[in-house]
Parts: C-alpha cells; structure tokens; sequence
C-alpha cells in the first residue's frame, strides 16, 4: 500500500457548502481518512472541532487535532497498515536466535524460550497484530500469568518486548518501538530468590556419599575455579588436564550429550587451579588413562547432567538432609570460599569465568603466571576435608566387536 500524502482534512460546516458565508456561531467539523489496523482500506471520519468564528480558525484547530491523533504520522500509518501477526514474528525471532554470529546462544536457552512461546505466550496473543501488542495487552499478559513465579513472569514479559523490538525496517530500525511503563504493567516485584548453597560439613557430608568418579566431580566443582558442571563434564584427558593435574584448561563444554566448543561467557575460556590435596585425587582418579573424557559412562559417552542429578547428587542430598538443589550449589560454595579467603579481585574473575572489572597491568601480567595462581590455590585450599578412603582409578568397560 502506497503512503499517502499528507492530509490537511475537510474543513465544512453542517447543511452548508464551501461557497457558503461562514458562520461564526456554528460547529465546525474536519472529515479525514483513517488507517485502521488488519484493513487494508482507511475509513473516512469526521471530527467537531467546536465553535470556530472564521475558517481560518477552523482550519488551524483542524491541523492541530489532525496532528494529535497521529494521522499524518509516519508511525501510525506503518502500524496501522502492518499485517504481521505475534506469532509470525516470534517465529522469525527464533530463526534469528540460533543464527545470530555475534553473541550466539545456547541450544538450551533457546530451548527455553520456544517452550515459553509456545506454552504460555503464543496461546495468549495468538493470532493478534503486532502493532496491537502494546503496554495495555502486556499488562493483560501478566495477569494471565499471575500465578507463575516473579521471576518466570520477568522472563516471559521480556520475551514479549525482545519479539516486538526484532521487527525491523530496512534501515534495521524499530517498526513498533515501545516505551513500556513498568508501574502500569505493574508485573511483580522480585524479591530473594531462593539460592542453594553448601558449607564446608555439607561437602564433606555429599563426599562421604558419593561414590567413585562422582565423588571427583563434586571435589572438583566445590573444591577449584569455580568450575561449571558442563565444563568439568567436557574435560578430556590429554587435552584439558596439565600433567602435574594441578591445572585444568577449561576450552569446551559437554551438554545433552554433545561436546561444545562454545562456553557459557566469552571470558569462560580459562585456566583453573588445583590445590595439592585435590590435584592427587585427581592424579589417582586418572589412573594409567591417556585420553577420553575423564569423567563419562562405563562405555566412555558423555557422562549427562541430568543423570548425574537424578541417581547421585539428589539422592545423596535428601540422604543427609541437606536442601536441594544442582551443581550451581557447589558453585556458589566456591564463590563464597574465594572472597572469604581474600583473594585478589582479579584472580576470582579470572577462575570465575566472568568478565573483569578495571585490571591493573600489574594483574594482568600476574595472571599469566602459572607460580602465582597455584600459590594463590595451595592458600586457598578446598574449604573442605576429602573422605580418607582412596577413589579407584576409572577405568571405562573396552567393548569388543563379536567375531565373524
């Protein structure tokens, strides 16, 4: 549809033609053509402008309202002759998620984010028009899901604006931009998430229960870095593991059965420090082994996060007691032990995976020393005691082809 050009109205009065004297005591009224959304033809509509006492004035109070609402605007024509639905435009959102270069995603958050659309947003707006998803429909949208977490209803609004925003002309510009008023949408307030932990006797408690190459993962994620379960997951010997086994060289991740050379943050590519303790489990654990993930099924796959949760680390958590929670519990374990021991700002970010606030060259350079960081870690330690029975080597089932 062709933009029109800009329309100054028709300015009359009731019962009387153009050639007609004015009168000064009458009503003026401005006829004009509206876009309406979904429609691919406007509507002619009129307007009272009051008592005008020339046509002059008239046609001045005529621009002015003309102006108010938006019919000569540039917006207001693109988003009343846009036929794009929600759902179109969430679907090309997604086609883009997964084939962005800059900033690339994780196949799980976009997992997470079709599982939103399509359980809880897509339902919802179904087939309405883009330009109608407005600060009126999100607040709508949140009471729909009121029931949900604060959190969860954070995360879904955010999916709604991020899908708006991704219409975009072609000069990459907003076609619907949106200045959206939190108070009106009035979503909750999100308060202390609930964030599992451990301590120094809640490790040593899962240690004492965990059996065998579980026992290395769980010493491994609350004991250095910190480290992500993935990233311990993806570690293969000969590769990731310094032969002394006091440093560990964090490159992929392994998730849903797949090695990913992609890491959760730009900065996650990073070298992380073994105390001794945990170094010569490690070395023991290894065993004679030269290659291979280090820690994977009896037949060497991959070793799954979510089999790992189920028939270990749960199981063990509800046997001593200890509230529940993932792997992200040794982590934060970790995090608290770093900043009670003092250790430098720089080398916390730097084991953390996280990006660095203002580094001084003196820690830049500091960092690229190997001799500094395994002092820092030998200072550090653990934070907890390991079980003083010996973890055998692991050594993965060979299978063999069957003859003939």
């Amino acid at each position: 549809m062709a933009r029109r050009t800009y329309q100054k109205g028709y300015i009359y009065q009731e019962g009387r033609n153009r050639s007609d004297a004015w009168l000064p005591k009458d009503p003026a009224y401005v006829q004009f053509w509206r876009d309406v959304p979904g429609d691919a033809n406007p509507r002619k509509q009129k307007v009272c402008l009051g008592i005008c006492r020339t046509r002059t004035i008239a046609e001045r109070a005529a621009a002015e309202k003309l102006e108010q609402l938006g019919i000569n605007s540039t917006q207001t024509f693109i988003e009343a002759t846009s036929t794009i639905t929600f759902k179109d435009q969430g679907q090309i959102w997604l086609k883009s998620l997964a084939n962005r270069k800059r900033n690339p995603l994780e196949q799980t958050t976009i997992d997470t984010r079709r599982y939103a659309l399509d359980k809880w947003i897509f339902p919802f707006f179904g087939d309405r028009l883009l330009t109608d998803v407005n600060n009126l429909a999100m607040r709508d949208f949140v009471d729909h899901i009121s029931h949900l977490a604060p959190s969860t209803i954070r995360d879904y609004s955010n999916i709604v604006k991020a899908v708006v925003a991704s219409a975009i002309n072609e000069k990459a510009e907003e076609l619907f931009p949106r200045k959206w008023n939190e108070e009106f949408i009035d979503a909750p307030i999100i308060e202390k998430q609930n964030q599992p932990s451990t301590t120094s006797e809640g490790m040593a408690e899962i240690l004492r229960y965990a059996d065998g190459q579980f026992r290395v993962l769980y010493a491994l994620l609350g004991g250095c870095g910190p480290l992500r379960a993935g990233e311990a997951l993806g570690l293969e010997i000969g590769k990731h593991i310094s032969e002394d086994c006091r440093t560990l060289y964090v490159r992929q991740k392994a998730k849903r059965g797949k090695i990913q050379p992609n890491l959760k943050t730009k900065h996650g590519e990073r070298d992380i420090d073994l105390c001794t303790p945990l170094a010569a489990m490690l070395r023991d654990f290894i065993g004679s082994r030269t290659s291979g993930l280090l820690f994977c099924t009896s037949t060497g796959k991959q070793l799954l996060q979510s089999n790992t949760l189920q028939d270990s680390l749960h199981p063990i958590l509800k046997k001593i007691e200890h509230e529940k929670g993932g792997f992200n519990i040794f982590r934060r374990f970790r995090i608290t032990q770093l900043e009670t021991a003092e250790c430098p700002k720089a080398l916390q970010h730097f084991w953390s995976g996280h990006a660095p606030t203002h580094v001084s060259e003196r820690y830049k350079k500091l960092l690229k020393q190997r001799d500094w960081r395994l002092e820092w870690a030998e200072r550090i330690g653990m934070g907890f005691e390991l079980p003083a029975r010996p973890v055998a080597p692991y050594a993965p089932v060979i299978v063999f082809p069957k003859a003939g």
